[in-house]
């Protein structure tokens, strides 16, 4: 996926993350886990009234946010009936398959974390971040 296609610019992704020399730095085989964690953190300290959640946080967050923005800055949605999350902007000629398939949290969090609340609201998700 590619920042490129980011609806929220002001919102650190990835992109970002890959220039930054501690990234360029470590090991090939541990470098993109690397730039999510990194945005993680570039994200909590430009954003500090949202909820960022690690790409290793693999607990349902208490409350759930309706959305949120994966590491390239695309909105996922929650299905309140099942828990699950999709793309509502996927289309096939822009994203990977993945993006069109229904996911829990755990794979999202895991596939395209780090994730971030929309709403500037600490209490979603505990507050916890």
């Amino acid at each position: 996926m590619s920042s490129k296609r980011s609806k929220n610019p002001a919102l650190p992704v990835l992109d970002d993350a890959f220039r930054l020399a501690s990234v360029k730095d470590a090991e090939e085989s541990t470098r993109d886990l690397a730039a999510r964690l990194a945005t993680t953190e570039l994200r909590r300290v430009s954003h500090p009234g949202r909820v960022t959640w690690e790409p290793t946080d693999q607990a349902d967050p208490v409350p759930v946010p309706p959305t949120v923005v994966d590491g390239d800055g695309d909105l996922w949605l929650r299905d309140r009936g099942t828990g699950t999350w999709t793309m509502p902007e996927f289309n096939p000629k822009e994203f990977p398959a993945r993006c069109g398939e229904v996911l829990t949290w755990n794979q999202l969090a895991c596939e395209f974390g780090p994730l971030t609340a929309l709403a500037d609201d600490r209490r979603i998700g505990g507050g916890r971040r």
